[in-house]
C-alpha cells in the first residue's frame, strides 16, 4: 500500500511539473518569425542584440507574459516568414491577413488585430490615383508575399514590382524606378518620418484594410498538442479589456 501511495505521489508530481493539470502552459519557448515593418513590427539594431517593439510585438509579448510563455524572434523577409510557418520552423507570425492558401498551414487566433487601410504613393509630380484603374500599365511596388486585398487581386494590367521590404520600395519610388507603391497607412507614415524626406506624395485612393491576425503554424508542437488555446484565450481577453486599443494608441500616428 505504501509503495502504491508513493508511486501515485511521484506520478502526480510528474504530471504537475509537465503542466497536465489546470490551464497553465508548461514552460516553453516559441519562435516568432518577424520582419521590420514599423509601427507593427519594429526591429532596432543595437551594439548587442536587436530590440523588438511595435504594435504586434507588444500584443504578443503581453499575451505570452500572461500565459507564461517565452518568445524568441527570427528576423527574416516577409516571404521567408511564410515559408518558415509552412514548414514549422517558426511557431508564430505577427499580422498576416487570412487567405485561402495561408489557412492551410497557419491557424489564425480568434482575436483579430485592428484593420489597417492601404494607401498609394506616387512620385511628387505624378497624377493623383483616385481609382484602382488609374494604376493600369504602371509599375506598382509591393512587398513580396504580402496580401493587399481583393481589389488588387483582380486588377488587370497593373505591373507589380516585388521587393523584400517597404524601405526598398520607398527608395525605388523616390528614384523613379517604380511609378507607385502600396503600403499600410501607419507603416508609410513611420517610414517617411524615419527615412524621408522623399520626392513622393500620397494619393486619394484608400484601400479598405482586411483584418490582420497573430497566426500559429499548424506544424508547431504548440498547435499539435493543443496548448495554444491558453494563448488564444489571453489574446481574446486583451481585445475585450482594452489592451489592444491601449497598445495601438502608443504608435498610432498618421501625420504623413
Amino acid at each position: 500500500m505504501r509503495r502504491l501511495t508513493a508511486w501515485c505521489l511521484v506520478t502526480m508530481a510528474f504530471l504537475l511539473g509537465a503542466g497536465w493539470f489546470g490551464n497553465d502552459v508548461a514552460a516553453r519557448t516559441l519562435v516568432v518569425a518577424i520582419n521590420d515593418a514599423p509601427p507593427y513590427r519594429i526591429v532596432t539594431e543595437t551594439s548587442d542584440e536587436p530590440v523588438y517593439t511595435g504594435i504586434y510585438v507588444d500584443v504578443i509579448r503581453e499575451a505570452a507574459r500572461r500565459a507564461g510563455i517565452d518568445l524568441v524572434f527570427d528576423v527574416v523577409p516577409f516571404k521567408r516568414a511564410l515559408f518558415l510557418m509552412e514548414t514549422g520552423e517558426a511557431d508564430l507570425m505577427l499580422g498576416p491577413n487570412r487567405t485561402d492558401d495561408r489557412v492551410k498551414y497557419m491557424y489564425y487566433f480568434g482575436a483579430a488585430l485592428p484593420n489597417e487601410p492601404k494607401v498609394i504613393y506616387t512620385g511628387d509630380v505624378d497624377a493623383n490615383v483616385i481609382e484602382v484603374k488609374d494604376l493600369r500599365h504602371k509599375l506598382v511596388g509591393v512587398v513580396r508575399g504580402a496580401n493587399y486585398g481583393w481589389k488588387l487581386n483582380d486588377a488587370r494590367d497593373i505591373r507589380f514590382v516585388e521587393a523584400a521590404d517597404y524601405e526598398t520600395l520607398f527608395k525605388m519610388l523616390d528614384l523613379h524606378r517604380i511609378d507607385a507603391l502600396i503600403s499600410p497607412e501607419l507603416l508609410a507614415a513611420a517610414y517617411i518620418r524615419e527615412f524621408g524626406p522623399f520626392r513622393i506624395k500620397k494619393s486619394d485612393l484608400l484601400i479598405q484594410g482586411q483584418p490582420s491576425f497573430i497566426a500559429l503554424s499548424r506544424q508547431s508542437d504548440f498547435f499539435l498538442d493543443g496548448s495554444f488555446t491558453i494563448l488564444e484565450q489571453h489574446l481574446i481577453e486583451m481585445r475585450h479589456d482594452g489592451t489592444f486599443e491601449e497598445i495601438y494608441g502608443r504608435y498610432a500616428q498618421t501625420d504623413s
